[in-house]
């Protein structure tokens, strides 16, 4: 066999090696596999994870040590856990929509005596307890009520109620509360006259449809004091961390006005798809609405 027969017999050798190997996963055993170093494994129970209807994606939120994500309260309740869910909105907001299975206390009435009365009392100081309100600051006044009487174990749903709604998490429902109850009553706002008052150009901005990697977005609302004292801002929060929101003046004189900025970012981390909305609370000393909302709405073009 001459130089050249044995070059060409060596180049169809190689030619049907590398052919092997390219089309190898293509001609595997039925449950086999590559693993990342190129080696045959067999398939595991469990590798693929089919989502059930009850499935909840973890939301990212950067969270304080007293938080806890609505995700991690579904996945909590859906294992089993023994946990309490504490409602310290009022009556009428709880008839609205409330997490299943909780017990409602408003805030106004917590004390060590009514927490008792509905059997959260002494023996129960170390148990795991989830507060939740409305938008997080009636639940993070019950936490520190809660935590100065001694219990240990609570924590509060970041976001509350509208971050719930705005991801549409499950276990909810509606209707009047059966629970146990220390007072079975609702609470009645009067209108209070004189004072500073709140005034909004509008309640709601559309962003529309927005790339999820181009960045993120922004808006402007304009703040008014239409009363006839200082219109005081306190600390604004939102109900979820992709969010942010800065006022121009946190004292605004009466006639005057301020802006409040609301930034928007939309690969912070997962998002609900389609459009969703995200809420800014205004903290005011406006007697009459010591916190304002306003929301912002997106639609995110996953991957562009």
């Amino acid at each position: 066999m001459n130089k050249t027969t044995i070059s060409m017999v060596l180049a169809v050798i190689v030619l049907l090696l590398l052919g092997s190997f390219y089309f190898m996963p293509a001609t595997m055993p039925f449950g086999m596999d590559m693993n990342d170093d190129g080696e045959m494994r067999e398939h595991q129970e469990g590798d693929e994870h089919d989502e059930d209807e009850h499935s909840v994606s973890e939301h990212s939120d950067s969270l304080k040590d007293y938080e806890i994500s609505p995700s991690e309260v579904v996945k909590k309740v859906q294992s089993g856990e023994n946990v309490i869910l504490l409602d310290v909105r009022t009556t009428e907001e709880y008839e609205e929509v409330h997490l299943k299975g909780a017990i409602l206390l408003p805030i106004q009435e917590l004390n060590l005596s009514t927490l008792d009365s509905i059997n959260l009392g002494e023996e129960m100081k170390d148990e795991e307890i989830i507060v939740y309100g409305r938008s997080g600051t009636r639940s993070r006044n019950a936490y520190d009520i809660m935590k100065n009487l001694g219990y240990n174990n609570v924590k509060i749903v970041a976001g509350g109620m509208i971050h719930w709604e705005e991801d549409s998490y499950p276990l909810t429902e509606t209707g009047p509360y059966t629970g146990p109850s220390a007072t079975g009553g609702s609470t009645q706002t009067e209108v209070i006259t004189g004072g500073a008052e709140i005034a909004l150009d509008k309640t709601l901005h559309d962003f529309g449809e927005i790339t999820q990697y181009g960045g993120v977005v922004n808006t402007d609302f304009t703040v008014s004091n239409n009363g006839t004292a200082d219109l005081e801002i306190g600390d604004i929060t939102t109900s979820c961390s992709c969010t942010s929101a800065t006022i121009s003046s946190s004292i605004i004189e009466p006639g005057d006005s301020a802006t409040l900025k609301v930034v928007f970012d939309p690969d912070l981390h997962a998002e609900p798809l389609d459009v969703f909305k995200r809420t800014v609370f205004i903290p005011t000393n406006d007697p009459n609405m010591p916190e304002a909302e306003i929301a912002v709405q997106v639609d995110i073009l996953e991957g562009e």
